[in-house]
């Protein structure tokens, strides 16, 4: 018999809020694209709304760290990482939600755990199983049904922005494999501060080259107010309500509750942006979140970034 246990059932909680959260990203991104904003204009306003709250949790997580604990190829690493991840990924998958919608970006940039699988078979020497390509094959099988979908209305515009979700999803496995002996070496909050900086700096440099270029932006009180809430409800804390799942559940069952992140989205969509939900939509849903299921149970789990993109 199972006693109730708050401390878990907190967890459980934090897990399936900061998944949601997390996913309300693309249907900002689109309600921003729809009242005038740009790519380089929303992501200097996520950061930019972001940073200061990282650069706090940075500073006290530095004060408790031992001095000359901390070496400067490590830093070095975090800021390339932070780059990589929170400045070209984000870019990327802002720019496919131009051109695909926000349910079809949410499916690619959920399966990045199979390309982790991949690049783990690849360079870490991890085994790959029969599983694994069952769970490959579902996941990418619910994918292209969806696209089939979205091409066959759009044509080439869909093939364009799932592109650039796609390439976006495998430079997060990468930035993931990448970063966890880093994240070992600094501490979460420490990493995810400095990886926030130095993205900001870097989007922010960005958009002040693209706004020499084209001349500066509108800032709208209705732009500014989905950058308020890209910071906020997709950003700080969706990564701090994931951050205490995985301290109250371990990684590997706050991971197994991602698979609400897509039916979620799907939802907020199709009543806040009157995206279309069909069989489609429902089937590549289901095979993915199987696939993706099915793969997250077959290896040891490692606890994501706490800002992490998807």
């Amino acid at each position: 018999m199972h006693h109730y246990d708050p401390h878990r059932m907190n967890g459980f909680v934090f897990a399936i809020l900061g998944t949601i959260l997390f996913g309300t990203k693309g249907i900002i991104m689109k309600l921003a694209f729809a009242a005038g904003g740009n790519v380089e204009q929303m992501l200097a306003l996520r950061m930019g709304f972001s940073l200061p709250v990282y650069l706090f949790i940075g500073w006290r997580a530095f004060r408790k760290r031992e001095a000359g604990t901390t070496k400067w190829e490590t830093i070095v690493l975090a800021c390339g990482l932070g780059i990589l991840s929170y400045h070209i990924c984000s870019w990327l998958d802002f720019q496919g939600l131009r051109y695909i919608s926000a349910q079809l970006d949410r499916l690619i940039m959920f399966v990045y755990p199979t390309f982790v699988a991949l690049l783990a078979f690849l360079f870490l020497g991890d085994r790959f199983s029969a599983r694994h390509l069952v769970a490959l094959a579902l996941s990418y099988l619910g994918i292209f049904i969806l696209f089939g979908r979205e091409f066959s209305d759009q044509g080439p515009e869909a093939l364009k922005g799932s592109l650039f979700v796609l390439l976006a999803a495998t430079l997060f496995a990468v930035y993931f494999v990448a970063s966890k002996p880093v994240i070992s070496r600094l501490g979460s909050a420490f990493f995810t501060s400095i990886a926030m900086g130095t993205a900001c700096l870097t989007i922010l440099t960005q958009f002040s080259v693209s706004s020499m270029i084209q001349g500066p932006p509108v800032f709208t009180p209705e732009i500014l107010g989905y950058g308020v809430l890209l910071a906020v409800f997709a950003t700080i804390l969706p990564s701090f309500m994931l951050s205490e799942a995985i301290g109250r559940l371990g990684p590997g069952p706050t991971s197994a509750v991602g698979n609400v992140g897509p039916v979620a989205t799907s939802v907020l969509a199709v009543f806040l942006l009157g995206e279309n939900f069909g069989w489609p939509h429902l089937v590549a849903l289901v095979l993915t979140s199987i696939g993706v299921g099915l793969l997250s149970s077959a290896r040891k789990q490692v606890s994501p970034p706490t800002g992490r993109l998807s």
